[in-house]
């Protein structure tokens, strides 16, 4: 009886999370965060600053959940027969309707630089590597026809095209008139061309 109460209130307290998390990403992702505490997000979302710091650990925590959630919520509405570089172009198209969620990718992305490992530290790191396998592995097999030599600059082609999605998307930032799409769709010419 004690064991199926627990596991009543455990999926009160998952689905209790999921809720807040809904709120917290339909909110942030037009406002952003920028310089909010924990505190100002809460009451942006109608919850207390306990109940965000006991689901999510921190600021930092929360908002890492956000991505996660935007990225999920991208993933989903991408076709299934897209390639990666393809992928960041839709994903940047999806992305400049949400001013507030490129501003707190961004923020995040420069709190993930900071010493120790944070969640955003941790999300970052394993989000590139999972997309950097995922690109190696489309530009490789692009490039199993190429000299040896030329094979080599996968890896700092994949490297290149991130950079330039990241990269795209703060200068966007800065100036809307930026095409991020676009030009994302210029860099997968240029590499169906080579």
């Amino acid at each position: 009886m004690a064991a199926d109460r627990a596991r009543g209130q455990y999926a009160k307290g998952v689905e209790r999370k999921r809720e807040i998390l809904a709120q917290a990403y339909e909110t942030l992702r037009v406002t952003g965060a920028s310089g909010a505490s924990l505190r100002a997000i809460g009451e942006s979302i109608g919850v207390s600053h306990g109940m965000l710091t006991h689901y999510f650990g921190s600021r930092e925590g929360l908002l890492v959940a956000v991505i996660r959630e935007h990225d999920r919520v991208n993933e989903g509405r991408m076709p299934d027969s897209v390639s990666l570089v393809q992928r960041m172009r839709l994903s940047a198209e999806f992305n400049v309707q949400f001013p507030g969620m490129v501003s707190l990718f961004t923020e995040m992305l420069a709190k993930s630089v900071e010493p120790g490992d944070g969640p955003a530290r941790v999300f970052f790191t394993e989000r590139f590597a999972r997309a950097r396998t995922r690109l190696a592995v489309e530009i490789d097999g692009q490039l199993a026809a190429l000299p040896e030599g030329r094979r080599a600059e996968a890896s700092m082609l994949v490297d290149l095209i991130m950079a330039a999605s990241d990269g795209l998307q703060v200068r966007w930032l800065l100036d809307p008139d930026v095409d991020v799409a676009a030009t994302l769709g210029l860099l997968e010419r240029l590499g169906q061309d080579r």
